[in-house]
């Protein structure tokens, strides 16, 4: 009994050293599509007219849907529209063929077909924003009053959604969190009518709990604009991606 106590641990040791690196090359290639997905609202940057500066600076007027993905002044409505319906379908081809690749490299799967399936049914619902109600509505100095429903007026939830069920099948925490960062943010923004737009008890919050809670806008760092709240959507995506992107060049 002595002599086979040993090898029973040895056996142990190895099966888990093995279920570990199947582990790993399972969910280490999670990096590239978080990468694509936080790349989608950076390049989304391109179609604002004035991504550095903010309309509620001088008062104006936005179209909704909010086909550029933030309520801010769009180059063209039309070529919005184009972007999210070539290059969302671009980047989940792209992260489908990225897995398919990977199953025939490595040999382990990863249920892919999930992620890419909420992309699908994103596209179906960008689609669908044709039917949705549009109008306009004005920015001044005063809050813009919350819209639950304009809210989902806006191609960024389709990204949030595809990241969250990638996070999901890569059983990744961060990706998870780094989807409903995204579409809160989206969501809030869309939903007050305003890039950096804030809720009434956030304001409060903000306020030192004083004051009525009426809304407001966030302009620390220039989040009222739209690049660098886009920049702030996309972050935690890219540091996530960028994190396993180092620990899969360490591993390789």
């Amino acid at each position: 009994m002595s002599t086979d106590a040993p090898d029973a641990a040895a056996v142990l040791a190895e099966m888990n050293a093995l279920r570990s690196r199947s582990r790993r090359l399972a969910h280490g290639g999670l990096w590239l599509p978080s990468l694509v997905l936080a790349a989608l609202p950076l390049l989304s940057i391109a179609l604002y007219r004035d991504p550095f500066s903010s309309i509620s600076d001088t008062g104006g007027v936005i179209e909704y849907p909010y086909w550029a993905g933030l309520p801010e002044r769009q180059r063209a409505g039309l070529g919005s529209y184009l972007f999210w319906l070539v290059a969302a379908p671009l980047a989940v081809g792209l992260v489908a063929q990225w897995y398919r690749h990977r199953e025939r490299r490595h040999g382990v799967r990863v249920h892919w077909r999930v992620p890419v399936a909420a992309g699908v049914a994103g596209l179906l619902c960008l689609l669908a924003l044709f039917a949705a109600p549009t109008g306009r509505h004005g920015l001044g100095s005063a809050p813009y009053a919350l819209s639950w429903w304009q809210g989902l007026l806006t191609p960024l939830l389709i990204v949030a959604a595809v990241t969250v069920a990638l996070g999901v099948v890569e059983r990744s925490t961060g990706i998870i969190v780094s989807g409903a960062w995204m579409a809160a943010l989206a969501w809030q923004f869309c939903a007050t009518g305003r890039v950096g737009g804030l809720l009434g008890w956030q304001s409060w919050a903000l306020g030192g709990g004083s004051g009525p809670a009426l809304g407001g806008q966030l302009t620390l760092l220039g989040l009222d604009r739209p690049a660098p709240a886009l920049l702030l959507i996309s972050l935690p995506l890219a540091v996530v991606g960028a994190y396993h992107a180092g620990r899969a060049r360490k591993a390789g």
